[in-house]
This record gives structure tokens, C-alpha cells and sequence, in this order.
């Protein structure tokens, strides 16, 4: 494939848009990597996949840092829900790398499904944190990372963070869309921790991801470093920024195009 300054430039951008929407809005970036590079790059849906697996470690290693130097993310127990979720990519690495091949078709239409999810997701994150607001109900101040106690309600996020682990692998995506309800719900932390915490085991799981594609797969390095580098710079700036933008218009604005995208993806 052929790349010109043009195209240098807009995967740059690209990466930089999709690296503030992904942070700011608690979701992978892979939900909308994979699409630009499948249905405008025209890449293969398999390398696409295994390409946005490197961006998002790229991507989401730098917002990882600035959360961990900003003490909004811990890493005791991001390792630990992070260890669940490489399970769930060790699990899609066995079933879908050695014992089963899926069609590139089926693989764009469970993406789209996936997309779909994401957005109902998106709206229902709006609509809570809208009556939220509207009834002046804040999460509570006083709050510790070293003192909160996730373990009470653990075991019913496990199979979570194993299926958020699983999709990464298997589509590219980042996971947050299940990580960051999972950890803000069920294990009770503060939305701003969550999203957090959701990208540093977004981190670890990627991780891993980009060795075994390296290995097995099909990554595109030269797009990925080229959409990596604009990323890296939106994670930072979306890790600085989503305490202060409003957060409700940004999801809305968010789910609208991942049906956008969903749609066109079935089709």
C-alpha cells in the first residue's frame, strides 16, 4: 500500500481525534481504528484488527502513565483484572489462532454487533450521568484507590474482564466498553478511577495482544505508527481533559457514529 503525505497526515489526525474521543469517553480506540482502517484504508478486516491491537498499546500506554503519574489509576489492582482479561485473549488466541478459522465476513459482522453494544452502552452511561447531574447526585468525596475495597464484589466481574480480554483479541478492540461499567457498577469505583484503571488494563492486555499478532497475525506497522503517533498525543490530552469537558454530549456524540458505523459495517 502506497502512503503519501496525505495519507501520513490524515492517519495522524485520525489518531489524534480517536485518542482524546477514547479516553475522554471510556471506550478503546479500537471501535473506531479498526473501521477507518477496514472501510476507508480498505485494509483486510484480519490485518486491521491486528493493526489496532498495536495502536491501542501504543495509545494506551501513554494515557496509562499520565494516569498513573496523576494517582487516578492503581496498579496493584489493575494487575490483577488485567491477568482475567489476558486470560480471555489467551482463550481467543487457542480457539480462533489454532483451532478454528473465522471468515473475514463473520469477523466484520460481529465487530458491527459489538459496535451496536457500544453505543447502547454509551447511552445508557449518558442518561445515568444526566440524572445524575439533574438530581445533584455526586460520587462521594472521600474515596481511596489503597483503602477501596473491590474484592467484595470481584467474582462478579471476572467473567466480565475475561470477555473484555477475549473481544480484544478477537476485534481489535480496546475493551473498555466492558471494563469501564464493570469497574464503575460492579466494583464500585468512581467513574474518573474507572476509566482509568479501564485503560491501564487495556494496556496490559494489549500487551500481550500485539506480541502473539507479531507472531501469528498480520500487523500493518507503518499505519500503525503513523495513526499511534497522533494517538499517543489525543490519550494524553483526553487523560488531562476528562475531568473538565462534559462528558454526557461527548457519549451521546459518540454512540451516534459508532451506529453510524455499525450500520455500514453490516452492509
Amino acid at each position: 500500500m502506497d502512503i503519501g503525505i496525505d495519507l501520513i497526515v490524515l492517519c495522524f489526525f485520525v489518531g489524534l481525534f480517536f485518542g482524546i474521543i477514547s479516553v475522554t469517553a471510556g471506550i478503546g480506540g479500537g471501535v473506531m481504528y479498526v473501521p477507518f482502517m477496514a472501510l476507508f484504508m480498505l485494509l483486510p478486516m484480519t490485518m486491521a484488527v491486528d493493526t489496532s491491537a498495536f495502536i491501542i498499546l501504543i495509545s494506551s500506554g501513554a494515557a496509562f502513565l499520565t494516569y498513573l503519574r496523576d494517582k487516578r489509576t492503581d496498579l496493584k489492582c489493575s494487575l490483577i483484572f488485567g491477568s482475567f482479561s489476558i486470560l480471555g485473549s489467551i482463550l481467543c488466541t487457542i480457539i480462533f489462532d489454532f483451532l478454528f478459522d473465522i471468515d473475514s465476513t463473520i469477523l466484520k459482522w460481529i465487530f458491527a454487533v459489538v459496535l451496536l453494544f457500544t453505543s447502547i452502552i454509551m447511552v445508557l452511561k449518558a442518561r445515568k450521568s444526566r440524572l445524575a447531574a439533574k438530581n445533584s447526585i455526586e460520587e462521594p468525596i472521600e474515596f481511596s484507590l489503597k483503602d477501596h475495597d473491590y474484592k467484595t464484589h470481584l467474582k462478579k466481574g471476572i467473567p466480565l474482564f475475561i470477555l473484555a480480554g477475549f473481544l480484544a483479541k478477537l476485534i481489535g478492540i480496546g475493551g473498555g466498553v466492558i471494563n469501564t461499567p464493570s469497574l464503575n457498577i460492579i466494583l464500585q469505583y468512581p467513574i474518573h478511577n474507572a476509566t482509568a484503571i479501564s485503560t491501564t488494563i487495556i494496556f496490559f492486555t494489549a500487551i500481550y495482544n500485539t506480541i502473539v499478532n507479531s507472531i501469528l497475525g498480520e500487523i500493518n506497522y507503518l499505519v500503525g505508527v503513523l495513526i499511534g503517533i497522533g494517538a499517543i498525543l489525543g490519550s494524553i490530552g483526553g487523560a488531562k481533559l476528562s475531568n473538565k469537558i462534559p462528558k454526557i454530549a461527548l457519549q451521546y456524540f459518540v454512540a451516534i457514529v459508532l451506529i453510524i458505523i455499525s450500520i455500514r459495517m453490516f452492509f
